[in-house]
């Protein structure tokens, strides 16, 4: 084969929290979703090195297979970290377990999800580039073992995470999060086959004021949290029962409210919940708030009407989702 020939695509999806963020920090359970905004890795073959370019950041990174066992991230800026942290994560786990010998190869990273909002985009790029590490060494591993992976990149580049993201992206489905470390997968739940016939938009209302970790403190401190996160966590038991989009709508506005005593919403963010209770069956916020996304069940009818006001509102962007992507791996 022709050194440089194009070997295949990997993708990976992005995540939302569809109910119960905040409160599943303290224990409750939350509603995860993949959606079909992704990240794609396509694989082409190479002489001798790793090469990997970044499309989005403008970077390339060429790594000697020998010496990545032994990259000190510390040498690199956060732009770059997962996917280094990635690579090496992936490299140790599997000479661990006696592989040696792994073939060089060329790998583009694209992404169409917005960074920093609540979209789990660096779960999805870390996923990506395990992938196709795995795929062009012809090596198949186990989704959970693949999951404990990602999230071990995730927590050593972010110094603490959550399971939530990597699940999320890994399983490519709904999920059902009980706390730091343990989910379900609800694939074929009567929640499931619901979410799969909905549309969803995702709107990048603003750029986010504040970090995670700052919203997550103040949370901590609110007077009334544990009897808003029972409420949460009520909504959350709730819709695994739902039947209808206007139920499930019904329950995401309540959610938002919720959150908004919280004070993780903004006035910005409430405005585009209205339009999306206007105009569709229901919004919500979605992440840790202070800015970054809303999710949106659409009402087909008025979808035209919803992305009119949305514009006039000035959003940063708008993407059309459904749960999920149809298919994983794209081989040349």
């Amino acid at each position: 084969m022709i050194k440089g020939a194009f070997v295949g695509t990997v993708e990976a999806p992005s995540k939302v929290i569809l109910f119960g963020e905040h409160a599943v920090v303290e224990g409750y359970g939350a509603i995860s979703m993949a959606v079909d905004l992704r990240t794609r890795g396509k694989i082409f073959e190479s002489e001798k090195d790793i090469v990997i370019n970044l499309k989005d950041l403008g970077r390339s990174l060429t790594l000697d297979i020998e010496n990545i066992p032994k990259l000190d991230l510390k040498n690199y800026n956060s732009g770059v970290k997962y996917v280094l942290c990635a690579i090496k994560s992936i490299v140790n786990y599997l000479k661990d377990r006696g592989y040696e010998d792994f073939k060089p190869f060329k790998l583009d990273i694209s992404s169409d999800i917005p960074i920093s909002c609540g979209l789990g985009s660096s779960a999805s790029v870390v996923a990506t580039t395990i992938k196709s590490f795995l795929s062009t060494n012809a090596i198949s591993i186990p989704k959970k073992e693949l999951c404990k992976i990602c999230f071990s990149v995730e927590k050593e580049v972010q110094g603490r995470a959550s399971i939530t993201d990597t699940a999320t992206v890994i399983y490519n489905s709904v999920l059902k999060i009980k706390n730091s470390n343990d989910f379900e997968v609800l694939k074929g739940t009567k929640l499931y086959k619901l979410l799969k016939g909905c549309h969803f938009l995702v709107v990048h209302v603003e750029k986010r004021k504040k970090k995670t970790a700052e919203l997550v403190k103040e949370v901590a401190e609110h007077p009334r949290k544990e009897e808003i996160f029972r409420s949460i966590g009520k909504i959350v038991d709730k819709v695994e029962e739902v039947s209808t989009w206007e139920e499930l709508g019904c329950l995401m506005v309540k959610n938002h409210e919720l959150l908004r005593e919280l004070g993780v919403s903004t006035s910005k963010i409430d405005k585009v919940v209205e339009l999306g209770s206007r105009y569709g069956y229901g919004a919500k916020l979605s992440g840790a708030g202070g800015g970054g996304i809303v999710i949106i069940l659409t009402d087909e009818d008025r979808r035209e009407e919803l992305l009119k006001s949305l514009k006039e509102l000035e959003v940063l962007d708008v993407f059309e989702c459904k749960v999920g992507m149809k298919s994983e791996n794209q081989k040349g």
